[in-house]
């Protein structure tokens, strides 16, 4: 499948803001809202934000009140603190302190509550469809004249793409990440993982097709059928809440090589189809079961809401797992002294013939849950001035890089990352929580990223984040597995990044099919467990048309072209906005 061709990208605001990716799920690699396609490689835009051309244009901001104020805001990781020197720094810089309220267990649901009882935090954190609820019942404010008032490093990082972060009532509600880089990150990675000491133990055999990795598997477990006394897991998958889209979804939008579009396949002419009732989703179920059937599928898969404990124990030989989705349970491997258990990350195809476009940016980066402020919010034009300042270049330099002479050096104008920085990455899960380079609900990027590889009028990078870098904060097993291959970094296994408008998921879902959409996912929810399960050839072809028909019955084609309507709409909108 070929996504439309564009010039540029972009994630289209409110009536199309960013879906949350951790929510967000849904984001086919780790490539900051990338998506594919090799062969229809377009140049990068040419940003007009001062970020990408070094010139700095941004307007003086009203001066900045310093008088201290504390915000709540709400994130699940309970590992976000401001006692760090980087969030002490900001506080300096603004006056303004954040209260991390956690939300624990459903977030979905924790929001649903907070929105009942008019009860939430001053600055929420939020999905698109979420973004719009709170906007229907009055809970955020519109941004723009706080953004015109309050913002000049706003407007000017966003450049020519401002006015998409508007919804269609002209209103702004949500901020996020800008991406103002024109190169792929080099942290970018395949989404398949495959224990390092399998592909060792192997002799580092070409991997890229499912059943080559299926062989691969199959060799290692019967070879080593414990690991610490615990069972040897195959294949790890999750399928509680939002990780069932991740474990049953996405693989088969990476392995068929197609833009991510979530749980949605956009065809040639536009057509939009729900993937998980396509010849390409039974293929990779066919998959799945083999796997089970053969004792190499991890069984807990369908009660479990995340794999990185298992991760974490080095028992799992392979998963489909972003990076992100890994979480710190590669670095907690290095700290426990197993390198051999981390990931080679790489892409994997259903067969030998299908042409990958699963690597592509947007000029914003999609996946990540948006700034929005509440109603009851005191004084918001502080909240904005905080925004604004992490827009600034020295907000970047401060967020991306920290502190000169702590976290960074500067010789002959240019930042380097300081060793020992360098090292503690490499072997401490939570360095970066230490020293507050960590955020909440941002983007793709901590805080307000502005893309690795764009550049801050000072004509150095925005972040430290380098090919040099990344292959700096590898272990030698690491570098070991990637010389084997003849490359250097993950990113460099993936096809050429290609600039697209956006993604489907990224869009508020039309609330025409609601409920349809909402039957359909309760229906491929219930029947997909007894799918990959299934312990003969014919009960899966039977359960597979039990589930087929049941999500037909619920909407299917109503959803589709809702979807299909939807997406259709949404390039008019870029293309009324920004243009070809």
């Amino acid at each position: 499948m070929k996504m439309v061709k564009r010039k540029y990208g972009f994630a289209l605001g409110t009536s199309a803001v960013l879906l949350a990716g951790l929510v967000t799920g849904c984001s086919g690699n780790d490539n900051e809202g990338a998506s594919p396609s090799a062969s229809q490689t377009e140049s990068a835009p040419a940003s007009s934000s001062a970020a990408a051309s070094g010139s700095a244009s941004a307007s003086a901001a009203p001066s900045q009140d310093l008088t201290p104020i504390t915000y709540t805001i709400n994130t699940s990781d309970d590992k976000l603190t401001w006692e760090s020197p980087i969030t002490k720094k900001l506080t300096e810089k603004t006056g303004v302190s954040l209260k991390y309220d956690l939300t624990v267990g459903d977030q979905f649901q924790k929001w649903d509550l907070w929105l009942a009882s008019n009860d939430y935090p001053d600055i929420i954190s939020l999905d698109p469809k979420y973004t719009q609820k709170y906007k229907d019942a009055g809970a955020i404010i519109p941004l723009n004249d706080l953004i015109d008032q309050y913002g000049p490093h706003i407007k000017e990082k966003f450049g020519k793409y401002y006015n998409l972060l508007k919804d269609k009532d002209g209103k702004i509600y949500a901020l996020y990440n800008v991406n103002a880089s024109q190169e792929a990150s080099p942290d970018a990675t395949g989404n398949f993982i495959i224990q390092q000491d399998v592909l060792k133990e192997a002799g580092y055999p070409q991997v890229k097709t499912l059943d080559q990795l299926y062989e691969l598997i199959k060799a290692y477990k019967e070879k080593h059928p414990k690991v610490d006394g615990k069972d040897t897991i195959g294949f790890a998958a999750a399928m509680l809440s939002y990780t069932m889209n991740i474990s049953f979804n996405n693989p088969i939008v990476s392995s068929n090589g197609w833009p991510d579009n979530g749980n949605f396949k956009v065809q040639d002419n536009g057509d939009v189809n729900y993937i998980p009732v396509t010849d390409d989703a039974k293929s990779y179920y066919k998959f799945l079961n083999k796997l089970y059937r053969d004792g190499l599928f991890d069984k807990e898969a369908f009660s479990l809401d995340s794999i990185q404990a298992k991760i974490s124990q080095g028992r799992v030989l392979a998963a489909y797992a972003p990076g992100w989705f890994l979480g710190d349970s590669e670095k907690a491997l290095r700290a426990a002294g197993k390198p051999g258990s981390t990931y080679a990350h790489l892409p994997i195809y259903a067969n030998e013939n299908v042409d990958d476009h699963s690597n592509a940016m947007t000029p914003t980066a999609g996946g990540g849950l948006s700034w929005t402020i509440s109603a009851g919010a005191k004084n918001p034009e502080r909240i904005i001035q905080f925004i604004d300042y992490l827009f600034s270049d020295e907000g970047q330099v401060l967020t991306q890089w920290g502190i000169e002479s702590e976290d960074y050096t500067v010789q002959d104008g240019k930042r380097t990352v300081a060793e020992g920085l360098l090292a503690q990455r490499s072997s401490d899960p939570d360095v970066d929580y230490k020293r507050g380079f960590k955020s909440t609900g941002t983007g793709g990027m901590p805080w307000f990223g502005i893309g690795n590889g764009a550049k801050l009028a000072d004509g150095d990078y925005a972040t430290p984040l380098t090919k040099d870098s990344v292959v700096q904060t590898y272990d030698d097993t690491t570098k070991a597995t990637l010389a084997a291959y003849g490359k250097q970094v993950w990113a460099d296994f993936l096809p050429p990044v290609n600039f697209v408008p956006g993604y489907l998921w990224q869009l508020t879902p039309p609330e025409s099919v609601k409920v349809q959409q909402q039957k359909i996912d309760d229906a491929w929810r219930k029947n997909l467990p007894k799918i990959v399960m299934s312990k003969s050839d014919d009960e899966f072809e039977s359960s597979w048309t039990t589930m087929v028909g049941s999500i037909q019955k619920s909407g299917l084609d109503d959803m589709n072209k809702a979807y299909t309507q939807l997406w259709a709409d949404f390039n008019a909108t870029y293309e009324s906005t920004i243009g070809g």
